[in-house]
């Protein structure tokens, strides 16, 4: 059973997408998940930068250039969770 401080953060996610009008369950585990895999590509990416920094290794981050989404370019560098986790909602690509 979930208590304490990890109940407290997972009820105000739950009351962060149900104000913001995701009610349906399955719609929010779903956004959650994206957030999360979000959060693991950035941090994979972070590490990779600096293992190439320390060997002195070329590397290119998955989140260099312009990226197409839904038919926009879209400066991939905003795509890293570490830039855009404290957007406000309408300035998310």
């Amino acid at each position: 059973m979930i208590t304490g401080t990890i109940k407290n953060k997972i009820d105000k996610l739950w009351e962060a997408f149900w104000t913001g009008g995701l009610t349906n369950p399955l719609d929010v585990i779903e956004q959650i998940t994206y957030l999360m895999f979000i959060h693991d590509l950035d941090d994979i990416d972070n590490t990779k930068s600096k293992e190439a920094i320390m060997l002195d290794l070329p590397y290119k981050s998955m989140f260099d250039g312009n990226i197409d989404i839904g038919g926009r370019e879209v400066d991939g560098s905003v795509l890293k969770w570490s830039v855009f986790h404290d957007f406000p909602a309408e300035k998310i690509p």
